[in-house]
């Protein structure tokens, strides 16, 4: 269930309280009895889907999703190594059993993520002379498979449906969906009430509201790497728009964050002995986001520092020209229609 959904059915429970609360108010209301009744069994209807859907779940684990990041993370960039020196010598069966893409291995379900890596693993290590230790050392491999077996062995899930009975999402979506149009239809009905009792409407308009979603994103993650050893990087200093927390990669070469605004976000990465790096990146609200960046060995001088620090200043100042239209153009809406409610 996402954050929204949670916060959807805390307002329905909020309206159905107040309509049995209230109920001799609009006793004589035949229209509004009716979508009052509606609303409390459409509400029971939700809760019921919900708990079924929340008993067929497999149990979500976002450290599985983090170790699941990490060991994709580094099974592409050693895919991707190997199969370079493979095609130089001209093995193209293996080189072909191997996939350098991220996606190929973090998309894909659990069970067949972890076959596949292991696969690879299993290619990599047995051919290692062939590949030598230029592209791949033995204790590069020797970490793939311990994240793969880090993995593998954590309980839990990276998804939260069922994948074999999807249906109980589906139906609780479905519930919800009605139960959100009748708050619409009381909305309409319950406006006479502003005048004959205004402490009823009130309190309804207040009920009919749904309450702020104060968790957006947890947590957002971005890998750094060395981009020409692919050793990962820790100490890595970060900034990221969006938010106020700063980013430092743990000994994983992780940097977490853990409150994070959705949207357009900008990210810096700086690290003695290298070239700062900068990435534009886009946060899904309500999602885990994964990204990675691998940073290029380098001295920064004084001119790439200020050429770093103009572009994050006009990306702020972009944002920030995109939210002030944004915020001109709501006013304006409401100026607008309290003018109206006034004539």
């Amino acid at each position: 269930m996402t954050n929204e959904e949670q916060a959807k059915m805390k307002m329905l429970g909020g309206v159905c309280v107040c309509l049995t609360d209230n109920a001799e108010v609009y006793a004589d209301d035949a229209p509004f009895q009716t979508i009052a009744a509606k609303t409390i069994a459409d509400t029971n209807a939700v809760v019921l889907a919900s708990t079924a859907a929340e008993a067929n779940n497999k149990g979500f684990s976002a450290d599985k999703l983090i170790a699941k990041n990490e060991a994709c993370t580094l099974g592409e960039q050693l895919c991707a190594r190997s199969k370079v020196k493979l095609n130089i010598i001209g093995n193209q069966t293996l080189s072909q059993a191997l996939n350098g893409t991220f996606s190929f291995y973090y998309k894909a379900a659990d069970a067949v993520c972890a076959s596949r890596l292991m696969s690879v693993y299993n290619v990599m290590n047995t051919n290692q002379a062939l590949i030598t230790t230029e592209y791949v050392t033995t204790a590069q491999l020797a970490t793939f498979l311990g994240k793969i077996n880090n993995y593998t062995l954590l309980t839990g899930t990276t998804t939260n449906a069922h994948t074999a009975s999807p249906a109980l999402t589906t139906e609780f979506k479905n519930e919800l969906k009605e139960a959100s149009a009748d708050i619409e239809v009381i909305k309409q009905l319950a406006k006479p009430y502003e005048e004959t009792n205004t402490l009823f409407f009130n309190a309804l308009k207040g009920a009919c509201k749904i309450p702020p979603v104060t968790v957006r994103h947890t947590p957002v993650n971005i890998t750094l790497t060395d981009s020409i050893t692919l050793v990962l990087l820790p100490d890595v200093k970060g900034t990221l728009s969006k938010t106020k927390e700063l980013g430092l990669s743990n000994s994983l070469g992780i940097m977490p964050y853990t409150d994070v605004s959705a949207g357009l976000a900008m990210a810096t990465f700086a690290l003695p002995g290298y070239i700062t790096g900068i990435k534009p990146v886009r946060i899904i609200r309500g999602a885990i986001n994964t990204f990675a960046f691998a940073l290029v060995p380098g001295v920064m001088t004084a001119e790439m520092e200020a050429a770093i620090t103009a572009k994050v200043d006009a990306f702020n100042t972009a944002q920030a020209a995109k939210k002030a239209a944004k915020a001109a153009k709501e006013k304006a809406r409401r100026d607008a229609k309290a003018a109206k409610a006034k004539l």
